[in-house]
Order: structure tokens, then sequence, then C-alpha cells
């Protein structure tokens, strides 16, 4: 299998010696030339195993997984984010057009087992330390196993996402057998299970919180809330209900317009907030592209704003949506002075100001996502942490399932009033919807409104079509709003199944378990 053959020793060492240059948390910095077992027993030494799985989610510095190709693979395929002509995977995300040899697929995939066998090796370390032997304590030894295993989870979680069922590998390197060189797939409802085996055990033993420079690190709200979207995936809404509202109530809460409401949420100073749950950490620190950074920034800005790359122009049609008070609209480029001095603006036909172009007035054709400000020109580090899970979005997912379960209901409106109001927007009421179909597309356009370029376009739309049809057309909302936007309308085939990616061909081609016509039904 590719890229997930590590060799156990070096392996750690590799994390080791990594975190140990990079760590400045007050652990004294030390590397390893020579494998010492004694020295990898060391509870330190699963503090900085821990880190280096952590290191993962930034895979391939400033584009690798959440610091970048992620959100391509769930971004372009909606309704909301188109891609430029220079972009060619982008393009063929956008446009329904990949296939097996999609470099971004392809190198999403070896991100997520990259990081499940930082996990499975850094379990195993973990589990060899006495850390009471060594002056530390049984609490700790939990919490570090709870964290890897939180991000295996997430990684797990991910990668059903995103192919549904997967190869499992759940053992460090040292305890492979020729056998596990080329593993089968294993169906996603087994994968399902392990994860939440693994974040059960992640929301027992990992802390409610951490100090802010530590926002980064996985909790138990945390563990609860990937559990809860996991159950929403499942469509098993009662528990989903319930593991949410474990949450409610426990810390978190929106950031309020007082303290500068969602807009001020994104701002590249705020670091850490209490509607953060978990977040990819970046460094705020100048010149730290590559793996302390995110590449968010330049690619969301084009040229004559920030002379950003403009990689994820967003369609007017979605800028029209908002209301002219909602406060979530100011996290889009409706007006701005370009670096030419011109003016930029969304027509009146959209819901912007312009009514014609000029000398001094450009007409938009696309608007732009400022929720990861670029740091200034030609710099190509994004300085902010990127919000993986947030309060809203739980507060969000608990009225989708209380909704599910009980039909419109006043507790489900209120939730949605609670994300709605921080914006500026009027409540809604009960008499405002006719039945549960109505309060479920209100939920999920506000979800539209509220999450855009944050990762889970492609996951609301699959899961709003399995409830919109019981089940039984999952495609249904992503074939109604995705096509409509398609350049060619005959991108789209009946005969693809859209839930999931081909399995990617450099896979295909290392791993012998998987037979010739594995995508089958997945491209065209």
């Amino acid at each position: 299998m590719q890229l997930i053959k590590y060799n156990h020793r070096n392996f750690l060492l590799a994390i080791v010696a990594l975190l140990a240059s990079a760590c400045t948390s007050g652990l004294e910095d030390e590397t390893y030339s020579v494998y010492d077992a004694n020295t990898l027993t060391d509870p330190n030494s699963g503090e900085l195993a821990v880190r280096g799985t952590y290191a993962s989610l930034k895979d391939n510095g400033g584009f690798g997984y959440y610091a970048g190709y992620l959100y391509w693979l769930n971004e372009y395929p909606g309704e909301v984010v188109s891609a430029t002509l220079t972009s060619r995977q982008g393009v063929q995300l956008d446009q329904l057009t990949y296939d097996a040899s999609n470099s971004t697929i392809n190198d999403v995939w070896s991100s997520i087992y990259r990081l499940i066998s930082r996990a499975n090796e850094s379990e195993a370390l973990i589990s060899a330390i006495d850390y009471v032997g060594n002056g530390s304590s049984a609490a700790l030894k939990a919490q570090h196993l709870g964290e890897v295993r939180f991000l295996r989870a997430l990684a797990y979680y991910d990668a059903t996402s995103l192919w549904g069922g997967v190869p499992l590998l759940n053992k460090p390197s040292s305890e492979s057998k020729e056998a596990d060189e080329n593993p089968a797939i294993t169906d996603q409802a087994t994968i399902e299970d392990f994860i939440i085996s693994d974040l059960q055990f992640a929301e027992a033993n990992l802390p409610e919180s951490f100090e802010a420079a530590q926002i980064a690190r996985a909790t138990s709200g945390a563990a609860k809330a990937l559990l809860g979207r996991l159950y929403l995936r499942r469509m098993e809404w009662q528990k989903a209900a319930d593991k949410l509202q474990e949450i409610i109530g426990k810390g978190y809460d929106l950031r309020t317009r007082a303290e500068g409401g969602i807009v001020s949420l994104f701002d590249k100073s705020n670091r850490s907030d209490n509607e953060f749950i978990f977040v990819l950490k970046s460094s705020n620190e100048s010149g730290s592209y590559t793996i302390n950074s995110n590449s968010f920034g330049i690619n969301s800005t084009p040229w004559d704003y920030n002379r950003g790359w403009g990689n994820f122009p967003i369609l007017l049609n979605f800028y029209a949506l908002f209301d002219p008070t909602d406060d979530r609209r100011k996290l889009l480029t409706g007006k701005y002075t370009t670096i030419y001095g011109q003016i930029e603006a969304v027509s009146k036909e959209y819901g912007g100001e312009a009514t014609e172009a000029g000398k001094d007035t450009i007409i938009a054709k696309y608007v732009y996502n400022l929720k990861y400000p670029q740091a200034g020109n030609y710099d190509y580090a994004g300085f902010n942490n990127v919000p993986i899970i947030r309060y809203s979005d739980v507060l969000m997912m608990r009225a989708e399932a209380l909704n599910e379960l009980n039909g419109i209901n006043q507790e489900s409106v209120d939730l949605l009033n609670q994300v709605i109001n921080r914006s500026g927007l009027p409540s809604y009421s009960l008499a405002d919807f006719a039945n549960t179909d109505a309060l479920r597309d209100a939920i999920f356009e506000e979800r539209n409104k509220e999450f855009f370029m944050e990762g889970r376009k492609r996951d609301d739309l699959i899961r709003w079509g399995k409830s919109a049809s019981h089940g039984t057309d999952p495609l249904i909302k992503f074939k109604e709003k995705v096509v409509p936007t398609l350049t060619n309308a005959s991108s789209w085939s009946d005969n693809v199944n859209y839930m999931y990616y081909p399995y990617p061909q450099s896979e295909i081609q290392s791993n012998t378990s998987l037979g010739a016509d594995i995508n089958k039904g997945r491209v065209k």
C-alpha cells in the first residue's frame, strides 16, 4: 500500500527528532541520532509523538490535507465555489470530470493514511511507556492515547466521507505481517464502528479544555462533536441529538456581536475562542510558510485584491442569497478597492451596489472568501487557525437531528435562531415552517451561509439528500443544486455515484487487493 509502509524504529525517531526541534512549550530540546529504547520510554517522548501526529493534519506543508487540499475535495463539487481555468485539478473537481488520476484525490488519500500510520505508531509507543514509573501519571498516558485515537478517528471519518469503504489499518508497522502489505477494502459500516470506538475512548480520557496556547489539541468536546457528526451522517438521529447535547453548556459559546461577531471570529489575531471546538493551528509568525501555515489566505482572494491566486472564486448567485444586514456577507468581497485603484463591486442584480461598469468601476464576476485573511501582499502563508469543528455547527446539527426525530419543534428553531441572531438576522418562528421538510431546508440553507469554505459543503449536500429522500436518493440535493452550475450539464451522469470519489490510481497500482474494476460506478 503506497505511502504507509514505515519502518517502526525509524518512524518513531522521525517523530521525536522533528517535534523536539519544533516544540517550544517548556520541554527540553532533544534529538536522537541512534535508536535508544530507554530514551523512547520517557513520557516526554509520548508527548512528542502526539505532536508529531497532529503535524500530519498539515501534511506536505501549506497545502496538504487540512491546510488546503481536503477543502478542494469538499468545496469544489458544490454549488458555491468555482475554479479558475489555471487550476486543472480544481476544474475537474468543480465540473465533476475527475478520475482516479486526479492528483488532489491522490494527495488527500496519501495524507489521510499518513496520519493514520502516525497515529498507529504513536499509539504503540505511548502504550509501551511506563508513565507512572517515570514520574508522570496514568491520566496523562490516557490523554495522549485519547489524542492520537481522536486524530485517527478524524482521518477515518474523512476517508469514509470521501471513499466509503477503505482499508482498515489499526496496528503499528512492527506488528504488520506480509498479508498486511496489500490490505483489502473494509466496508464503511465496520470502519465507522472503529471510529466510534476511538471517539468513545477519546471523550472518556481527554480534558474538557486546554490553556489558550494549546487551543488546537483535541478535547472531550471535540470527540463528542465529531461523534455527533458521525451519528448524523448515519441518520442515527437520537444518538446524534443526545451526544451533541452533552457539549452544550460545557464552556463553548458563540462569539457575540459585542465581541465583534462572526467577522472577528476569523480575524488573524483571533488565535483562540470559545466557539472553536477543534482547529488546525497555524503559526502566526511571518515567514512560517511550509508545515506551520496553511494555503487559504493566498488561495482565497484574487490578484487585484491583495495579489492572491484566486483559486476559489465564489459564484454571484451565492452572494445573492444573503440579506444585506447579514454579517456573514461581510466575509465575502462584495465591494473593494483593487490594487490598481478601481472599485470592484457586485451588481444590484445580485444584491450589491454597482449599476454599471465605468472607468473607475468594475462589475464583479465573482466574489471571494475573506474567512482566511492573508497576512500581506506576496505572503503565501496563512496565519490564522483553520476551524474544523465550531460550536455553531454543534447547535445546527442538534437542530437538524431534533427536526428529523420530532418534526418542527421549538428547540430546533431556537437553536437555529442562536446562530442567525448572532449575524444580525431576525428570529424564525414555528409558524414560518409548514412541516419537517421546510425546517430542514432552512437549516441547510443557513448552514450553507454559515460554513462556506469550511469543508462542510459536500457532506451537507449528501446528508440533505438522504434526509429529503428518506435515504432512497442521497444525491437528490446534490443534483438539484450542483448541475445548474456546471459549464456543461452533460458532465453529470446518472450512472456515476457521486457520493464517493474514485480510489486513487496510485493506490490501485500499488495495492494488489484492489481489482481493475474497483472504480466501476465512481467515474464515467
